[in-house]
């Protein structure tokens, strides 16, 4: 399987300027994106993601899968030929009837002053195919603080469903009728579904990985727009150097599913930058330095997007390929042998005697 993913800089609120910076990153990129099966952008990935309230983030919200992010999703998986997968700031509108008392979100339905529509915002991503289908829209169903200001919890909670990547798209109209190359049982996700709800302590598996698991995915895409503590210096100094300690992080979280041996391909397609605001404080601190460090310098994120396997060997996750923290482009794996040919870096988590567990090894060691 042929994934890609763009990992940007998108400015917070610059709709058109963020989907002119996407076009000429894919338009420019020295990588092929000849016969990709699916490319998967960030959470929020044209509005930008710290809107500090509901009033900032309202002009910003796109109906149900036909705002601006799918309409520009469905002309890039025309031109791709491939699937598309980006997150966008949903407005779902239901008419009900008028109740006693109106709801702040309900709003008079044109010429029927007997109904209303119903208006919920949900943090969500959209994939789309060549033929201008919509294969699947998924909700984020464990919300980040940021997100809690203005988005609804999905009320489905995790969703898997069976993607057909045919690349006899390109053949046009009896594509349908062709044989499919690749299907996988997919799982989308999007950044805190990675985390239990609120972050509540609880033994693993999380409810994401038990739902993995529960459903026998085999292709996790996590979209997302994951913090880093990193200073602006450390960021531009060394950009395409990856975050460890996210990385670190990540992997732990997918534990459950790196120690069994079944096989899931992961996508975790990150942004990258930094945004105006301030840094939320970490609950998972263990001491008042770590909490208030980066405050005043905005909201920075940790790019870091990376495509690869886990399942592959007890305790072992191989990447295929690694975007750096700060760095602006696209990677493409062919996650085909990749547990096999020696390709990427191959890590390990170890149980250290006093210590949780880690991701630290780069080629098993560590």
């Amino acid at each position: 399987m042929k994934i890609a993913t763009l990992q940007f800089s998108p400015k917070l609120g610059l709709v058109n300027e963020n989907i002119a910076r996407a076009d000429s990153l894919l338009s420019s990129s020295s990588t092929s994106l000849h016969d990709i099966d699916i490319l998967v952008l960030s959470e929020l990935a044209f509005t930008g993601y710290n809107h500090p309230s509901l009033s900032s983030i309202t002009p910003y919200l796109e109906p149900t899968a036909s705002g601006p992010s799918t309409q520009w999703a469905l002309l890039t998986a025309r031109r791709l030929q491939c699937l598309v997968t980006i997150g966008y700031p949903e407005l779902f509108s239901t008419s009900t009837p008028a109740p006693s008392t109106l709801k702040p979100t309900m709003l008079p339905l044109g010429p029927h002053p007997e109904k209303y529509y119903t208006l919920t915002a949900y943090n969500s991503t959209v994939t789309v195919n060549p033929l201008g289908e919509i294969v699947a829209h998924y909700r984020k169903t464990h919300l980040y603080y940021t997100d809690e200001v203005w988005a609804q919890e999905s009320p489905e909670g995790f969703t898997t469903v069976d993607l057909t990547f045919p690349r006899a798209y390109i053949d046009g109209d009896d594509a349908r009728s062709r044989p499919s190359i690749k299907r996988h049982t997919t799982t989308q996700a999007i950044c805190m579904d990675l985390n239990n709800r609120h972050f509540t302590p609880s033994p693993p598996p999380s409810a994401l990985c038990q739902h993995i698991m529960d459903t026998n995915t085999t292709l996790l895409v996590l979209s997302t727009a994951w913090l880093t503590h990193l200073p602006s210096s450390a960021l531009s100094s060394q950009p395409e150097e990856f975050d460890w300690d996210t990385l670190a992080y990540w992997f732990n979280a997918l534990a459950p599913l790196v120690d069994r041996d079944k096989e899931v391909i992961c996508v975790f397609a990150n942004r990258c930058g930094e945004e105006p605001g301030r840094m939320m404080p970490d609950v998972l601190a263990t001491d008042k330095e770590s909490e208030i460090k980066g405050e005043g310098e905005g909201v920075r994120y940790a790019g870091s997007s990376w495509i690869g396997k886990v399942g592959v060997g007890k305790g072992k996750v191989v990447v295929g390929g690694i975007l750096g923290r700060a760095e602006e482009g696209v990677l493409v794996v062919e996650t085909d042998g990749l547990e096999l040919d020696g390709r990427g870096l191959r890590f390990e988590l170890k149980q250290r005697d006093g210590e949780d567990r880690g991701g630290r090894g780069r080629d098993g060691e560590g």
